[in-house]
C-alpha cells in the first residue's frame, strides 16, 4: 500500500513539472483565421524582430497559430481603448488603422520599415475581420454584448487606465529583462522561441588600449573570435555549440529556462540554467592527454527586472579544469554581478563584474562596460573589458588587466536571431 501512495506521488510530481516545464497548451482560438490571411501577416508581421518570438514588438504574436488569439478582441498596447480586431464593430479595429497608416495611430504604419501592404492585402484582410461579426452563416458568433460606448475615436488619445490588466503579456514588462544571451561575458536569462536559430559572434582584441598608437591603441593587433549557433528546441529550451580561437576550444552547451519573472511560479525574478562541455583542440602543451582537455561548466543566472529599463543579474558558477595546462588543475568558483539600463527604446548601458570566489585564478577578477543596441533580430553589443575570455571556461578565472590602472581592451558581440 506505501509503496502504491509513493508512486502516484512521484508521477503526480512528474505531470506536475512537465506541465511547468513544456507549458499546458493553448486554448482554442477563437476564430479561424483563413490561410491568405495567415500568409501576409507571416511574409509581413512575424517576422524576426517584429510580432513574433518570446518577446514580440508591442507584446503582440502574430504567428500563425497564436495570430488569432492574439487580435481577436484583445486591446491594443498602443492605444488600450480599442481593440486590435473588433469583430462587433470591425471599422473600429485597430489593426486595420495601422495597415492604412490613418491619422491617429502611434508610432509607424504597419509592417514598420518595410514597403506598405497592397490594397489587395489590406482588403483581404478587412474582409475577414468583416466576416467574424457575422461568420458565414449569418449568426453573429463573436460578438458580445457591450455598452453603449465603444471607446475614444481613433484619433482621440487613449483614455487612461482603460485595459489595463489585460495585456497579453502577463509579466506587466513590454521588454525582456536582456535583449542577447550574453552581458557581455555573463549569460543572460534571455533564451530562444521555440524553432529559432542564433548566429553569434564574440570578438577581444587582445592588445589593451594603453598598447598606444604602434597598435592602433588595440585594433592592429592581433584578436580572439567567437562563432555560436543556437537552436530553441522549446520556448525554455535551447542548445548552442561554438569554437573559440583561444584555445581552439570547441563548446556544447543547453540552457534551459527554469521560470521566468511573474509567470507560473510568481517569484520575483527568473532563473536559467546553463550546462556545458567543452574540449580544448590546440596541441599545446604538446604531448597532453586528450582527457585534460575537457571541461564542464555550470551556471545559474537570476536576473530581476524593476522595470522595463532597468535590469539587474546575478550568476554563480563553477567551472572545472580552469588552468588545463597544469598537470594538477584546478576548477574556479566565481559569483558574477552586472546589470542593463535602459537609455532609449533600443539603446543600453551594459555591465559586469566577475569575482573569483575560490580556485583557480587569472591576475584580476573580470569585468566588463559598454553599450547595447537593437535592430530587428540583430542585437549589437561594443564594450570594453579586461578579459580575453569568450566562453565560460575562459573567462570565469578573471582578467589580465587592472581596472585600477585604466587598462583595458576592446570587444564586441553581434547576436543575430533568425
Amino acid at each position: 500500500m506505501k509503496s502504491k501512495v509513493v508512486l502516484v506521488i512521484i508521477v503526480s510530481t512528474v505531470l506536475g513539472l512537465s506541465s511547468f516545464i513544456f507549458g499546458r497548451g493553448s486554448e482554442n482560438s477563437p476564430a479561424q483565421v483563413p490561410a491568405n490571411i495567415k500568409s501576409i501577416i507571416k511574409q509581413n508581421c512575424s517576422v524576426s524582430g517584429c510580432h513574433s518570438g518570446k518577446y514580440p514588438a508591442s507584446g503582440h504574436n502574430f504567428e500563425p497559430d497564436k495570430f488569432a488569439a492574439t487580435v481577436v478582441d484583445a486591446p491594443s498596447q498602443e492605444m488600450p481603448g480599442l481593440k486590435i480586431v473588433d469583430a462587433a464593430m470591425p471599422e473600429k479595429s485597430y489593426l486595420l488603422a495601422k495597415i492604412k497608416g490613418e491619422a491617429g495611430i502611434v508610432g509607424k504604419r504597419m509592417p514598420a520599415n518595410r514597403d506598405p501592404l497592397s490594397e489587395e492585402q489590406i482588403r483581404q484582410i478587412e474582409d475577414w475581420i468583416k466576416s467574424l461579426a457575422t461568420g458565414p452563416s449569418g449568426t453573429d458568433v463573436l460578438a458580445k454584448p457591450t455598452r453603449p460606448d465603444r471607446g475614444p475615436a481613433l484619433n482621440s488619445p487613449p483614455v487612461p487606465g482603460e485595459g489595463a490588466g489585460q495585456a497579453s503579456k502577463p509579466k506587466g514588462f513590454s521588454k525582456p529583462a536582456f535583449w542577447g544571451t550574453r552581458l557581455v561575458n555573463l549569460p543572460t536569462t534571455t533564451t530562444l522561441a521555440k524553432g529559432d536559430i542564433l548566429f553569434r559572434i564574440s570578438h577581444r582584441f587582445q592588445p589593451p588600449v594603453s598598447s598606444g598608437w604602434d597598435s592602433f591603441y588595440g585594433f592592429d593587433g592581433p584578436a580572439f573570435i567567437l562563432f555560436s549557433f543556437g537552436y530553441g528546441i522549446t520556448d525554455n529550451l535551447m542548445v548552442t555549440v561554438g569554437r573559440s580561437k583561444l584555445y581552439q576550444e570547441w563548446e556544447l552547451n543547453a540552457d534551459w529556462a527554469v521560470f521566468e519573472q511573474g509567470e507560473e511560479s510568481s517569484l520575483p525574478f527568473s532563473a536559467t540554467l546553463h550546462v556545458g562541455g567543452n574540449l580544448v583542440s590546440q596541441d599545446e602543451p604538446r604531448g597532453a592527454e586528450w582527457s585534460g582537455r575537457f571541461r564542464f561548466a555550470a551556471l545559474l543566472s537570476l536576473a530581476y527586472q524593476l522595470n522595463d529599463r532597468l535590469s539587474f543579474l546575478l550568476v554563480p558558477a563553477f567551472t572545472s579544469n580552469a588552468n588545463f595546462w597544469e598537470p594538477s588543475s584546478e576548477g574556479t568558483f566565481a559569483l558574477g554581478i552586472g546589470g542593463r539600463f535602459r537609455i532609449f527604446d533600443d539603446i543600453s548601458l551594459i555591465a559586469e563584474w566577475v569575482p573569483r570566489l575560490a580556485g583557480y585564478k587569472d591576475y584580476y577578477s573580470g569585468w566588463g562596460l559598454g553599450v547595447e543596441k537593437k535592430i530587428g533580430g540583430h542585437v549589437f553589443q561594443v564594450f570594453v573589458t579586461d578579459s580575453i575570455g569568450l566562453i565560460a571556461s575562459q573567462y570565469l578565472p578573471g582578467g589580465d588587466l587592472r581596472f585600477g590602472d585604466g587598462d583595458f581592451r576592446i570587444g564586441f558581440n553581434i547576436f543575430r536571431t533568425f
